[in-house]
């Protein structure tokens, strides 16, 4: 099988192969990594929308007037 002139390159089939499931590898991390900034900046944005809720329901309920935005 792995001699210099078989009736088919394994030897380059294999790199073929490889360089295949490693650039397959490389997108997979990259949209890992996306995915995960994205998470990562709804999380935050979320807390921010929280923060402002509870804010804005601590002047209701103080009695205090709402402030136009």
């Amino acid at each position: 099988m792995r001699e210099k002139d078989p009736e088919i390159p394994y030897v380059k089939t294999e790199h073929a192969i490889r360089d295949l499931i490693c650039s397959l590898m490389e997108r997979q991390d990259r949209m890992n990594e996306q995915l995960l900034q994205r998470i990562v900046d709804l999380q935050y944005r979320m807390d921010d929308l929280e923060a402002d809720l509870s804010a804005a329901m601590g002047k209701n309920y103080a009695g205090d007037p709402e402030e136009p935005a």
